[in-house]
């Protein structure tokens, strides 16, 4: 009995051990809960094997360990992810409908219209959605123009109250906040060399490359990184021996370099990336933040934040209007055109789909084109698109669930570029609704 006892002592001490390691380390996997479950699953495998095992240990004293074994796996897993900030606690399981979670805060509420106030044929988006249930990954579909919600469709269980990881959507939020770090004068400009902002790491060894790297470099993703996209914590960025090119010389998709860029707004700011966007950002738009994961003791720069479809856009109508928002100016409309500047105007790393051609990227804004249209997106892995026409006075949110077994990128494709088509279709921008 006491043997039985202590095995499953150590097994769960094991465990939580590495659930902790996995959730620290390894926090950019798509289903941050996944390791949970799957630790929950062996413990009961390893129970039920037990009871086939003969020896002095009654089968209801197995189950009862087993089950003490789980609860307290959990109970441990829980309160180190809300000490830590892991993830939301209230996830979706890996693989459901949706990995999202419900929030207990109303959205943005938007003002709504029919999309024929602006010239758009009704058949013509009746028979767009017949098709839609084709795209099984998407979750989330919302369209608006000007300062009105025109379309709002929700999939698979989630709904206006869906809080949704949107990947390296993130980077543009930190592109914003650090736009408005130079704004109140926390920051001097996005010219400023990064090494200064970290003198704790003045004792490594730095090359010529990095003391040249520029806050717009990291924006750009020019900042001269030899690895690919990875997710080091800002700590590993300045420390590492990726930075082998001299920075602006070519691009290079990193995840790492916002994660440097949030270091440094917690820095000069003396508050945490999260509470400097609430005050910055989220309460002058009225929106808020759904979760942000922590990676100690910064939180993400380049991913990992959570929002509801009606938060996004209410963000991406800051871009669409220039910075300013029910006629204040939150973020310098010229912050907003080095945004959508192209620094890199051709690259290998750029993609043509039938959806659109990626032409060029910004400060941290992807520029694509869709039939000359000029379409600025922010965009996390997975599918999740934040797309600004301007020319078009039109944004679209597109949200789906990080599902490999559901990928299929020739229909998703296709059917994002027959929306755009349908969106664009009207040449000319027709005056607001009354």
């Amino acid at each position: 009995m006491k043997k039985h006892l202590t095995t499953f002592a150590l097994l769960t001490s094991t465990f939580i051990f590495l659930a902790f390691i996995v959730k620290s380390r390894y926090y950019y996997f798509p289903y941050p809960n996944l390791i949970d479950y799957f630790l929950s699953l062996v413990l009961i495998v390893i129970t039920l094997i037990t009871l086939f095992i003969r020896n002095k240990v009654t089968a209801r004293m197995k189950v009862l360990t087993g089950i003490t074994g789980i609860v307290i796996l959990l109970a441990c897993l829980n309160i180190l992810n809300l000490y830590f900030e892991w993830h939301p606690l209230n996830l979706d399981s890996p693989f459901s409908k949706s990995q999202s979670f419900e929030v207990d805060f109303e959205p943005y509420k938007w003002n709504t219209t029919a999309p024929s106030h602006y010239g758009y044929r009704e058949d013509s988006l009746t028979k767009y959605f017949e098709n839609i249930n084709e795209w099984e990954r998407l979750r989330a579909l919302l369209v608006v123009k000007g300062d009105k919600l025109i379309i709002e469709k929700y999939f698979c269980g989630a709904t206006r109250y869906s809080g949704f990881n949107v990947h390296s959507v993130t980077k543009s939020m930190t592109s914003a906040l650090m736009g408005l770090a130079i704004k109140h004068n926390y920051i001097n400009s996005e010219d400023d060399l990064v090494l200064p902002f970290f003198p704790e790491y003045k004792d490594q060894p730095y090359g010529i490359f990095k003391k040249a790297l520029t806050i717009k470099h990291l924006l750009s993703m020019r900042g001269g990184w030899a690895s690919g996209d990875g997710h080091q914590t800002a700590e590993e960025c300045i420390k590492e021996e990726y930075l082998n090119k001299m920075p602006d010389t070519e691009f290079n998709y990193f995840t790492g370099s916002h994660n440097i860029l949030s270091a440094i707004i917690t820095k000069r700011a003396n508050q945490s990336t999260k509470d400097f966007a609430h005050q910055y950002l989220f309460k002058p738009l009225g929106m808020q933040n759904a979760f942000w994961r922590k990676l100690d003791p910064y939180y993400c720069g380049g991913d990992e934040s959570y929002y509801t479809a009606r938060d996004l856009a209410r963000f991406g109508q800051l871009y669409l209007n220039k910075g300013n928002i029910d006629g204040k100016q939150i973020l310098d409309s010229a912050w907003v055109d080095k945004s959508f500047s192209n620094y890199t105007t051709r690259s290998a790393a750029f993609r043509s789909t039938t959806a659109y051609e990626e032409v060029g990227y910004g400060l941290s804004w992807w520029i694509f084109k869709k039939d000359n249209e000029t379409i600025y997106s922010a965009r996390g892995k997975g599918g999740q698109h934040l797309m600004v026409i301007p020319s078009r006075n039109m944004l679209v949110v597109v949200l789906q669930e990080w599902n490999p077994l559901k990928k299929n990128a020739r229909v998703e494709d296709e059917l994002l570029g027959n929306l755009l088509e349908l969106l664009l279709e009207i040449k000319k921008p027709l005056a607001t609704p009354v």
